[in-house]
């Protein structure tokens, strides 16, 4: 790097950590905290000093950019934790009977809310979609929560995916190189779809992360929105289906061993999907063979049958003419 990057990379760093730090102390001093929290966040200071120091002063690129990166992501997230604090977002929105008592008011527009709820969900607002999902079932019935659900969710999903191909790789990039970039879209190569696929098939995954990952793979806009369409409302009736049963089991005592046991499971699918991606595509691709080879067939026999039909039963051919 040269001096005037080194110098302004300091700069954009030191007014970020104090931005961070500003924020921290309006939220702890406004709010409360707990105990553990607060000094998780304010220890982060010393590493982001002791980084910052290393990286410009051995003038490591790669490693300021991840420090200056780090820091905005430190001033933006301790941002929306004061604006849920301030505004109590989280607490109006944490259930299903509350978002029901949302949407009520909205009377004939609550519909058009819900999808909206739902896009935002996908991309901005960190709502949990089972908790959405339940709520529309509540107000709409499974159907129409359905039809909602997957116009929002699948709207949002593309939205992120546009995030990721516009700003996702130009990022990556940026914090990590261009080799690097190009060696990790070397080993994914083949294995994004099946896996991506697999992982939206479940709802423990962060689908706006998923989304914008998807983007920053060579998955064209074609391919994600067929897996959209094919996962999306598969994971919304799943959630309809299951939510009750999922949702009574704890967070805490015997619940927590069910949970790590579920969400295993679900990462040893993944995991399986990613090991054997060739051979699942092998067994997509010959199942879909044997699918479009019997349509085929069915309507060829349909065709001579009906050629056959036409031929002895006309009343205009002229074996059938009574001489």
């Amino acid at each position: 790097m040269t001096l005037k990057s080194r110098i302004t990379s300091s700069i954009i760093i030191i007014i970020a950590a104090i931005a961070y730090n500003i924020v921290f102390f309006a939220t702890t001093a406004n709010f409360d905290v707990n105990y553990y929290v607060k000094i998780a966040c304010f220890s982060l200071n010393l590493p982001l000093i002791i980084a910052t120091f290393c990286a410009i002063g051995l003038n490591y690129q790669q490693l300021t950019r991840w420090i200056i990166s780090a820091s905005i992501f430190l001033f933006i997230a301790s941002m929306i934790y004061f604006i849920i604090l301030k505004y109590d977002l989280y607490s109006q929105f944490d259930s299903a009977e509350k978002i029901k008592a949302f949407l009520t008011k909205y009377g004939a527009y609550a519909g058009l809310i819900f999808i909206v709820v739902q896009f935002l969900q996908v991309t901005i607002i960190p709502l949990p979609a089972a908790i959405t999902t339940v709520a529309g079932v509540a107000l709409f019935g499974v159907w129409k929560t359905l039809l909602y659900s997957s116009i929002g969710i699948i709207s949002g999903s593309i939205f992120a995916f546009f995030l990721g191909r516009k700003f996702g790789i130009k990022l990556m990039i940026w914090l990590c190189g261009k080799s690097l970039y190009e060696k990790y879209m070397k080993f994914a190569k083949g294995r994004d779809k099946i896996v991506l696929t697999m992982m939206f098939l479940f709802p423990f995954f962060p689908d706006d992360i998923l989304c914008i990952a998807a983007g920053m793979t060579n998955m064209t806009y074609m391919q994600f929105f067929a897996i959209m369409l094919i996962t999306r409302p598969l994971n919304i009736l799943v959630m309809e289906g299951a939510f009750k049963g999922i949702s009574s089991i704890p967070l805490t005592g015997y619940g927590i061993p069910i949970w790590i046991a579920i969400i295993s499971i679900a990462l040893f699918v993944v995991i399986l999907a990613f090991k054997y991606t060739d051979k699942i595509e092998g067994a997509l691709m010959k199942l879909f063979d044997k699918l479009s080879s019997l349509v085929k067939r069915k309507s060829k026999i349909e065709n001579t049958e009906e050629g056959k039909y036409s031929k002895s039963k006309s009343c205009y051919d002229k074996d059938n003419i009574v001489k």
